[in-house]
């Protein structure tokens, strides 16, 4: 059983403007304090005023604070109205651990654009499905510390308001040529394929499927794009992104492990999409409609993710 897409059109959350409040989450992993830092002044060298919520420093064994901890930092920075948007700390684990939760549900009912990766991945689909609300595939707080112009750049293109610039993709290999349109979900294949099975996993009918992965060997790549193709996941998604395999091998080997697997789909599918855990991370809005063409190697968006 699979989360559905609401028929009716995702919330786009208010664009960022210079000055805006921007309130930290760490819904997963404790973190680095020093790269946290770096994401943090780069955040404030634009002109934001960067709210860190008190506890946000908590740390239970391999979380960052219990469950209720990490649940009520996220309610209450989308609650506050005086804040502009929500943004992750880190990923490592633990998002998928809040889902059951009901109060999860009611973040929509205040849209505000909400950034993240990785493990996040669990909570971006969730908030796009249960939520209706469009969020964004991007660099957390730590990532922002090794971020490159091109991504920054982007980043702040995008929230802005000013449109979403596109995608092109780099060293791209198609798989199966062809064009499609529809709304683009997913992102980390590792906490993707943790949700097979529950009723917490995003139903891809009529998406754009997006996947990146880190530090994965490519065996276990390979067992789990074959766990999706086994599950029937894909079978009603309208096309297929790969994005950064980052510490996963030769990228060549992951591409043709990719193909491998994907060849036989009868939608578009191609490798090569400057999204994930490497450099240049470009910021996927989810929720938002996008069109695919791998004759120009581009995912070029449809509509704005934000208001």
């Amino acid at each position: 059983m699979s989360l559905h897409i609401p028929e009716k059109p995702v919330r786009r959350p208010p664009a960022l403007k210079p000055g805006g409040r921007i309130g930290v989450a760490a819904p997963a992993s404790p973190f680095d304090k020093k790269r946290f830092e770096t994401g943090v002044n780069l955040l404030r060298e634009r002109g934001f005023e960067v709210v860190l919520p008190e506890g946000l420093f908590s740390r239970k064994r391999y979380l960052a604070g219990d469950d209720d901890h990490r649940l009520a930092i996220l309610r209450d920075l989308f609650s506050d109205p005086s804040i502009d948007a929500v943004w992750c700390a880190r990923g490592g684990y633990g998002s998928m651990r809040l889902l059951e939760r009901p109060e999860l549900d009611n973040l929509g009912l205040h849209p505000k654009a909400f950034i993240g990766l990785s493990d996040i991945t669990a909570l971006l689909n969730h908030l796009v499905i249960r939520c209706k609300m469009a969020t964004f595939h991007g660099p957390m707080i730590t990532t922002l510390a090794d971020a490159d112009q091109q991504s920054i750049d982007h980043l702040f293109a995008l929230l802005g308001g000013g449109g979403v610039p596109p995608i092109l993709a780099r060293s791209s290999r198609v798989i199966v040529s062809g064009k499609a349109e529809g709304r683009v979900l997913g992102g980390n294949l590792s906490t993707l394929v943790h949700l097979l099975g529950t009723p917490y996993f995003p139903d891809f009918k009529g998406s754009i499927v997006f996947l990146e992965d880190i530090g994965e060997k490519p065996y276990r790549i390979d067992r789990m794009l074959t766990q999706l193709l086994l599950s029937g996941s894909l079978e009603q998604a309208k096309g297929v992104i790969f994005g950064s395999f980052m510490n996963c091998g030769a990228e060549k080997e992951i591409e043709t492990i990719a193909a491998e697997r994907f060849s036989s789909l009868s939608i578009p599918v191609m490798s090569g999409f400057p999204s994930g855990h490497a450099m240049p991370c470009l910021t996927l809005p989810l929720g938002i409609s996008a069109r695919l063409d791998t004759d120009e190697a581009s995912l070029w968006y449809l509509e704005s993710a934000l208001e």
